[in-house]
């Protein structure tokens, strides 16, 4: 056993060098100059000059490998399916001509367009422009599930003073959110106070160890508690918005600036093509033939 596995490294490299050979030899027969030889399909080459943009800068030896092997499969794969077509398909399937030019067009006008928006696009925002459009437009940002502003503390069953937690977490006195903080701080095991932001009540849902009572109980009260083996669970509800209600701006605020920008893009497009048109129009660089 030991033998057969001290023969198989040699015989590997005796691999290694055949096939190296028959690529050299292969480069010197049909190969760009220096340039190697990776596959053959046909008549068909694939040159290293054709992968060597697909390697990640800092990509190691074995992932050089990985990918290269990747890309080799395919491109073999790929080539013969088109035989394949080549040989299988009607002259008029076969007649692909069109189709690429449209293609071609598409995607050349595709990509300059691409370009008038990177360079000319305005692209800030203001805020009164998100309030705008959220207030005209506002029975489109209907909330799905519940949306919150609240208080949520995990706390070991053994923290201290407990009375007096139970007084702060549902206050709203600027003295007592910095007293209970402070607490939080030193004994809370968990907690997050959302009171200037808006959240799914399903992430603080999701913490509590009876969730679906939860839920219940929060549609009819701000304030919940509930306890396991070793932790109580406080939740105070400032604000919630049930599902069908008006989601509040701060949460669809990166929606209605995405929205914003679409509509600018449309119509810059809108005006790219109508400006080029009334210029060629103008240099009388196109003509229109009746067709009656």
């Amino acid at each position: 056993m030991l033998k057969n596995q001290s023969k198989a490294p040699f015989f590997l490299l005796c691999c290694m060098i055949a096939v190296s050979a028959l690529v050299v030899s292969s480069c010197i027969i049909k190969g760009k100059k220096d340039d190697k030889i990776l596959a053959k399909v046909g008549d068909k080459y694939l040159y290293f000059s054709d992968i060597k943009d697909i390697f990640p800068k800092d990509c190691s030896k074995e992932d050089s490998l990985a990918l290269s092997k990747g890309f080799i499969d395919s491109w073999i794969k790929t080539r013969l399916l088109l035989k394949k077509a080549e040989l299988n398909l009607s002259s008029d399937e076969l007649n692909v001509n069109e189709e690429i030019e449209t293609y071609r067009t598409s995607l050349l006008v595709y990509k300059y367009e691409a370009r008038m928006l990177q360079e000319k696009l305005d692209t800030l925002i203001h805020d009164y422009e998100i309030q705008r459009y959220y207030e005209a437009n506002i029975a489109n940002f209907s909330a799905e599930e519940y949306v919150v502003r609240a208080l949520y503390i995990k706390l070991p069953k053994d923290a201290p003073t407990l009375w007096n937690v139970r007084r702060l977490y549902v206050s709203v006195r600027e003295n007592d959110i910095q007293e209970l903080t402070d607490y939080c701080r030193r004994y809370a095991v968990d907690y997050d106070f959302f009171d200037d932001e808006w959240i799914r009540w399903s992430l603080i849902e999701s913490e509590l160890p009876q969730n679906e009572l939860a839920t219940r109980n929060m549609r009819y009260s701000n304030s919940i508690e509930q306890q396991d083996d070793d932790y109580i669970y406080l939740v105070h509800i400032r604000e919630k918005r049930a599902p069908g209600d008006a989601e509040p701006l701060m949460f669809v605020r990166d929606k209605v600036k995405s929205i914003i920008i679409n509509q600018r893009k449309l119509k810059f497009i809108s005006e790219l093509q109508r400006d080029i048109y009334n210029d060629a129009l103008s240099r009388r660089q196109f003509e229109i033939f009746n067709i009656n």
